[in-house]
């Protein structure tokens, strides 16, 4: 991962193509569902483009990366993965660019960036805001590799936007999963620009194995442990930042145990693993150890789990059923947070 975050100068492009980006207001005539692709010359990955502002809250611009970054925004869209969701921390692979508030959103770096680039507003909102979204990652500034790539979606943004106010069909097609993309060529050394429909590339989701320890599995199963009760589970990146000095910043893993029937949090964990694979399994048989209990049921509000959970479902002899909302895990989860958040 490319980790180099561009000086102030080599940012004055990009601000200057989001001010120009502002002006189109093409929110007012463009929805989420109205995506199209840029395609980046160097390598030939994609930026699926969503218009933000329909709606009336958040104005701006998110380029989705690849097929990850399209195959989680599309979990979103269609509801599989509610906007106010835990999950949206591990789905989210994307660059952004939205108008905020100066006080409420910009940083000591982001507002010396305004400084250096004499970029004003009388009210102090709608400016231009940029983040990376990484799963698992804390939102962070843009690398010079990303600027490079936000700068040429811009650039081909502004033309796509201009023209679709015009052409409201210019991304239709009878063929399913296809997308209008903005494809570069070169043409005696200059790059130009046309227009091509891409089939988007399917995105395989990578399982590894959960690691059963079968030593602790075999010392719960030997105390005869009573079988009652339903848990809600839980495991999430908390929007919490952690920063170790080397990279960019990163999100705890949280493991949550909950009683279903009366909301008591049974257990809990903080861990900086990055994937939930490696720690479900275990925090589930340390909480069977503990209360020398396994229950009737685990429920989760995330399918990814549901799969995770499967090898150890099978050995415990214990069901795994979705929840799209789970009574009891998202409160527990905002009160962790809130508590995490207010420190020592």
């Amino acid at each position: 991962m490319n980790e180099k975050i561009p000086k102030f100068p080599k940012l004055k492009k990009l601000y200057d193509l989001a001010l120009k980006f502002k002006e189109l207001r093409c929110w007012e005539y463009m929805e989420d569902t109205d995506m199209f692709g840029v395609m980046r010359p160097v390598d030939g990955l994609i930026g699926y483009v969503c218009i933000l502002g329909n709606a009336g809250e958040v104005f701006g611009i998110n380029a989705y990366l690849g097929p990850r970054g399209l195959h989680g925004y599309l979990k979103i869209l269609s509801g599989e993965i509610y906007k106010e969701s835990l999950e949206m921390m591990s789905s989210q692979y994307c660059i952004s660019l939205t108008y905020e508030e100066y006080e409420s959103y910009f940083d000591k770096r982001d507002k010396s960036v305004l400084n250096e680039l004499c970029i004003y507003s009388k009210s102090k909102k709608a400016l231009p805001f940029f983040r990376t979204y990484i799963p698992g990652y804390y939102p962070w500034y843009l690398t010079e590799e990303e600027v490079e790539f936000f700068e040429i979606i811009l650039e081909q943004s502004i033309d796509v936007c201009r023209r679709f106010k015009h052409e409201r069909n210019l991304f239709k097609t009878d063929r399913e999963n296809y997308y209008f993309i903005r494809v570069p060529y070169k043409s005696n050394n200059n790059v130009l620009w046309k227009d091509k429909f891409i089939e988007a590339e399917p995105y395989r989701e990578k399982w590894e194995d959960v690691q059963i320890n079968e030593v602790k599995l075999k010392k719960i199963l030997k105390k005869r442990p009573q079988r009652k009760g339903l848990w809600e589970i839980g495991c999430d990146f908390f929007p919490l930042r952690i920063n170790d000095g080397k990279s960019r910043p990163y999100m705890p893993l949280v493991f949550l145990g909950i009683d279903a029937e009366t909301g008591e949090i049974l257990g809990h964990s903080v861990s900086s693993l990055r994937k939930q694979n490696l720690l479900v399994a275990e925090e589930i048989l340390n909480l069977a150890g503990k209360l020398n209990t396994i229950p009737e049921t685990l429920i989760v509000s995330n399918r990814n789990l549901k799969k995770i959970l499967t090898p150890l479902s099978e050995r415990l002899d214990v069901p795994v059923r979705f929840r799209r909302k789970p009574i009891y895990y998202e409160e527990a989860a905002n009160s962790m947070i809130d508590y995490l958040n207010s420190g020592p």
